[in-house]
């Protein structure tokens, strides 16, 4: 899926932030919606680097022997793939980590990846949307 998401692409991310002071707020809330961290994207554009750095912080959060952390995101496939794939700043958790596409996302991706992803057949998630 990653090929038809423009969030997903990372050097565009740079070039369309770079004339813009402000360029968004990145952030997590629990499943609640209540919010528990944001970043300010000031100068930058969406990146893994900020998802990494909220999940990490998230783990920090809870205790160590906590089961496992869902991940609703609306380009979850790609940076699922990202985690796994490269050397990734959150590697020492990738193991405890279930992941699903954001409900309101979840259509636009193939059908393979909502198989996968869909947070509606994803076990524990309920009718959270991670939106």
């Amino acid at each position: 899926c990653e090929s038809n998401f423009k969030a997903a692409n990372q050097l565009n991310s740079y070039y369309k932030s770079n004339f813009l002071d402000d360029t968004g707020l990145f952030g997590c809330t629990c499943r609640h919606g209540i919010p528990i961290k944001f970043i300010n994207l000031r100068n930058i554009g969406e990146r893994y680097s900020l998802a990494e750095c909220l999940i990490s912080e998230l783990n920090n959060l809870f205790p160590k022997d906590s089961q496992s952390l869902t991940i609703l995101y609306d380009i979850a496939c790609s940076l699922h793939a990202h985690v796994m794939n490269n050397n990734s700043a959150i590697n020492f958790i990738k193991s405890k980590l279930n992941w699903g596409v954001s409900i309101f996302h979840a259509y636009a991706h193939s059908v393979k990846c909502q198989l996968k992803y869909h947070p509606r057949i994803q076990e524990g998630i309920g009718l959270t949307d991670g939106e």
